[in-house]
């Protein structure tokens, strides 16, 4: 069984869930400003999307940001929420996905403005305005609803009105067990290795259940990098 990737679908959670898991480093040291220069250097906006399968790098450094991000929990919310205002928009797009991962209410304010940025920026901070569930938030997102008319946008503003339930707390889990030895591990034309996700209802789904009986298309709503 080998798997093939697509673009967009709510049907299976975010690509960076099925990253991988591993053991949990202890995090020392960190500090949300080092993090987001890092990433910036490997993520810069005027960044080719769409590269190559064998190019892992980059993705590896947003993967290992996320985590590292949520890692330092609560503590990073208000240099998070500064982050919002940076002048590139990927730092803008991260630190709204992890706001979101952080379920910060004291980041619905600016979040909700994020939803008049661009389509990049808009996306995650939709989703984060989800997995809040903050009536602010709730409120704006119906509103974005009614005017949005970018379909990558309003897809992502009805999945986060369809949530109705904050972020489950094992998704916070399964992000800290990210390892880097593990996030390249699916290579084209070979056997996938095998992992459990949880669709938008909550139930569980084993690759390897597939295994001999039918093909498998796994479509990500952020496999587009």
């Amino acid at each position: 069984m080998s798997i093939t990737v697509g673009r967009r679908c709510w049907v299976i959670v975010a690509l960076s869930i099925v990253a991988g898991w591993g053991h949990l480093p202890e995090v020392r040291g960190e500090d949300v400003a080092s993090i987001l220069r890092e990433f910036s250097r490997h993520w810069p906006d005027d960044r080719i999307p769409y590269r190559t399968a064998e190019d892992t790098t980059t993705w590896k450094t947003y993967v290992l940001s996320m985590k590292r991000l949520v890692a330092l929990g609560e503590a990073a919310v208000p240099e998070l929420i500064a982050g919002c205002d940076d002048r590139s928009f990927q730092v803008r797009a991260l630190c709204a996905r992890v706001l979101g991962f952080l379920e910060a209410r004291e980041a619905v304010p600016k979040l909700i403005k994020l939803l008049e940025d661009r389509p990049e920026v808009a996306v995650l901070a939709a989703d984060a305005l989800g997995q809040i569930q903050d009536a602010a938030g709730l409120a704006a997102l119906r509103a974005a609803r009614r005017r949005v008319r970018n379909g990558d946008v309003l897809l992502h503003v009805n999945k986060a009105l369809e949530r109705r339930v904050a972020l489950e707390d094992d998704v916070r889990e399964q992000i800290l067990k990210i390892s880097a030895d593990s996030i390249d591990l699916a290579k084209l034309g070979q056997p996938a290795p095998d992992f459990t996700l949880r669709d938008p209802t909550g139930k569980p789904w084993t690759l390897s259940r597939f295994r001999g009986k039918k093909a498998v298309v796994l479509v990500f709503i952020y496999g587009d990098g």
